[in-house]
């Protein structure tokens, strides 16, 4: 929904009813990292992922900067924080050819990819975006020697990766294309426990859109998820109670009754408010 001001939202911290002291749409430039998934299930999607990620390179404004890794039992860096879109079209393109027969450990790569992100140029909305099928395996001491030989001796938890993720104000968006692997894989819960919902939690958390995709249709896909993070309101207000440093207050944000006064095409449409679920003082 456009033309919207800050009068039509409600906001609350644990509860408490907040007045909104900054609002603006589209106007804070993006620091994108374009995540791509490197583990064998993805190995025939990964080609038509990294042209989609081309294609929206041009789709990007001029003070947008993007950052590209690559993604299994750990992260791997190929270029950092770019506004030179030749620079990171060339490490698209080298990820694209790139292969891995480790795991994916979600937790640990969410962590470090979350490290990159606080990278970016200050005043910049940061942006993850994963190009995968939406698969993870347990991160466990048997998996990293099995499934995990090259990832990090010490494995962030999902509660470590999930605190530094609300920390640092990322939004998680999600790119999913699964392949004939990722369905046998499902199905038959092979070795590394791999399973489905993971990467969607950490998107939940943060308010980012998950969006299931096809090799036909990935460029326009990819295009819609970044059309989408950049329209979104950002809101800003002072709390009104006083917390002590560390702790975890909870958002709630929802539309104000006059929004369906006001738009009566509406009222048969279910509208769902998208925010991060909060923030540490």
């Amino acid at each position: 929904m456009g033309a919207l001001a800050a009068k039509d939202f409600q906001l609350a911290e644990d509860g408490v009813p907040q007045t909104i002291s900054y609002f603006s749409q589209d106007q804070l430039p993006l620091s994108v990292v374009l995540l791509f998934d490197m583990t064998e299930t993805v190995h025939t999607a990964l080609g038509p992922l990294a042209q989609a990620a081309l294609q929206v390179l041009g789709h990007l404004k001029r003070e947008d900067e993007v950052a590209v890794m690559t993604f299994s039992s750990r992260t791997d860096m190929m270029q950092d924080f770019t506004t030179n879109r030749p620079l990171a079209a060339q490490a698209i393109k080298t990820a694209s050819w790139m292969a891995d027969v480790e795991g994916t450990f979600l937790d640990e790569d969410m962590y470090e990819a979350v490290e990159q992100a606080m990278k970016a140029k200050v005043g910049n909305r940061r942006v993850l975006v994963w190009l995968t099928d939406g698969t993870a395996n347990q991160e466990n001491g048997f998996t990293q020697a099995a499934i995990g030989q090259h990832s990090p001796p010490h494995l962030h938890s999902q509660k470590e990766a999930m605190t530094r993720l609300l920390q640092s104000g990322a939004v998680v968006s999600v790119l999913i294309e699964r392949t004939a692997e990722t369905n046998r894989a499902i199905t038959s819960s092979g070795f590394g426990g791999t399973r489905i919902g993971d990467i969607d939690e950490y998107a939940k958390a943060t308010g980012g859109p998950v969006l299931n995709t096809s090799t036909r249709d990935a460029p326009e896909h990819l295009a819609l998820l970044l059309d989408e993070i950049r329209a979104r309101y950002t809101l800003g207000y002072k709390p009104t109670q006083v917390e002590p440093p560390g702790k975890f207050c909870k958002l709630s944000l929802r539309l104000s009754p006059e929004v369906a006064g006001e738009h009566p095409e509406l009222r048969k449409q279910g509208l769902l408010v998208s925010t991060r679920s909060g923030y540490y003082r």
